[in-house]
């Protein structure tokens, strides 16, 4: 006969050892983890940020992340940080560079005894490391550095990992900002993102034209037709930037279908005398109707056209709204690629009926 087995603590078990308890099974709650935990004093992590073990450092980068996203102040850390950025841990040096990106504006002068560290790891073999380090950088909003950052940003452009040039387009606002007479040098280095062909450096070097030269129509005429193809592939708030641009671009510089030229006449006569008039010159109309010019459409208008209609579709309101912006010259254009729409009107948001 098979021996019956019994929990212990049940029935004729022994009482001393006791089961679990539901309280056992729970999970921490967030408050709990070490993360967001503030136990921790200020000497304590100043002592762990000197330390020598790199378990220590990135426990006490991880606690003052967690302080800052929950909203506390912890830039008398800054002098403590500062020193980690020499570190060889790859973990600790990302979180430091992204205490520094947040604290470097406000403590600019010790952020200024660590530039020729920064610029040594505009060469670090890390992507993300390069990166924030031309954060940084472009973060120190003092004039004497300026020539400094005009030099990260030119190598920054040519980098290999477009998510490095994204991060020097991003830089080039804030350098044209903090001195006006790098413009002409920053002009040179956005002609040259332009023309990159990836989607991740598009809309952050769009945004940097329009903020540094937006009359520099010329710089959009060679990459038109590229800006068009990669639009529906951007990110969404990429998407914004470039249609506003297309949006100018195509306003100043195509055949506006609406003017008076090319509007026919009203089928109906609006009043009595129109229409006795309109007898006697009935010949004189059929010549004037000879020779009135025909609205064709540029291919390049009809690209633009073409290659924004899939972006009606868009989950992002902001990009719907942009898109119909672009599109508002052209009411007949709207009314063909609407009506098509109209099948599905029942699924799409409040905001998108209230459009049409």
């Amino acid at each position: 006969m098979a021996a019956s087995y019994q929990q212990p603590g049940v029935g004729g078990g022994d009482s001393t050892k006791s089961s679990f308890s539901s309280s056992d099974l729970e999970t921490p709650s967030i408050s709990s983890r070490p993360l967001f935990s503030g136990n921790k004093r200020g000497g304590d992590l100043r002592g762990m940020l000197d330390s020598n073990k790199d378990t220590l450092k990135l426990e006490a980068m991880k606690h003052l992340i967690g302080m800052i996203a929950k909203g506390a102040d912890c830039s008398d850390y800054f002098p403590a940080v500062v020193k980690n950025v020499v570190a060889k841990n790859t973990e600790v040096k990302k979180l430091v560079y992204v205490y520094l990106v947040r604290y470097a504006e406000e403590q600019q002068d010790t952020a200024l005894l660590s530039i020729s560290t920064f610029q040594k790891a505009l060469k670090d073999p890390n992507q993300l490391i390069r990166a924030s380090a031309l954060r940084v950088l472009s973060s120190i909003r003092v004039p004497i550095i300026a020539p400094i950052m005009m030099l990260s940003i030119k190598e920054s452009s040519t980098d290999l990992s477009p998510y490095v040039r994204k991060a020097a387009a991003h830089a080039i606002p804030k350098l044209y900002n903090l001195d006006p007479d790098q413009k002409d040098a920053l002009v040179e280095v956005i002609e040259k993102l332009l023309k990159d062909q990836t989607t991740l450096v598009a809309g952050s070097v769009v945004m940097a034209f329009e903020m540094v030269c937006p009359d520099r129509i010329d710089l959009v005429h060679k990459n038109y037709r590229k800006l068009c193809t990669l639009l529906v592939d951007v990110d969404e708030w990429g998407q914004i930037v470039i249609l506003n641009m297309l949006t100018r671009y195509a306003r100043t510089q195509f055949i506006n279908p609406n003017r008076e030229e090319f509007k026919e006449a009203a089928f109906y006569p609006e009043s009595a005398s129109e229409e006795s008039s309109s007898e006697e010159g009935e010949d004189e109309s059929k010549k004037a109707k000879k020779k009135k010019p025909v609205y064709t459409m540029d291919s390049d208008h009809r690209l633009l056209l073409k290659n924004t209609k899939p972006l009606l579709q868009s989950r992002n309101s902001a990009v719907s709204i942009t898109l119909l912006c672009c599109w508002y010259c052209w009411l007949y254009v709207i009314k063909r690629l609407l009506w098509q729409q109209l099948s599905c009107i029942t699924t799409w948001p409040p905001w998108k009926r209230q459009v049409l």
